[in-house]
């Protein structure tokens, strides 16, 4: 196996870069933007767990069952000087969240 070898159960995001979501290689970290409304928070956060994991987000875990959604929601919506960033393990990533508007999911070690 080479380094341009592609795995063929990689999650399905672009190379990373400043403006732009995806996959970070320099931190093995995938990345993704969403706005203000707390449906996008949450969707964002599934879709983007379920995309690394390969896995349907309808079969996993609910989300509620790991962290109250609508508190992360309030607290990343809020209008604060300095940033906020939440972090929570789901379906075994490392999840982090920030009032920036992005979900940074770091893949289960293999």
């Amino acid at each position: 196996m080479n380094d341009n070898t592609t795995l063929s159960d990689s999650p399905s995001f672009e190379s990373f870069d400043d403006d732009s979501t995806g996959y970070d290689p320099t931190t093995g970290t995938f990345h993704r933007q969403f706005d203000a409304d707390s449906d996008t928070i949450i969707g964002a956060i599934v879709e983007s767990v379920g995309a690394v994991t390969n896995c349907d987000p309808t079969t996993m875990t609910a989300l509620y069952e790991t962290i109250d959604p609508e508190a992360l929601a309030t607290l990343v919506r809020s209008n604060r000087d300095r940033p906020i960033e939440v972090s929570f393990s789901y379906e075994g990533c490392q999840v982090s969240v920030s009032n920036r508007g992005t979900v940074v999911v770091e893949p289960p070690e293999r």
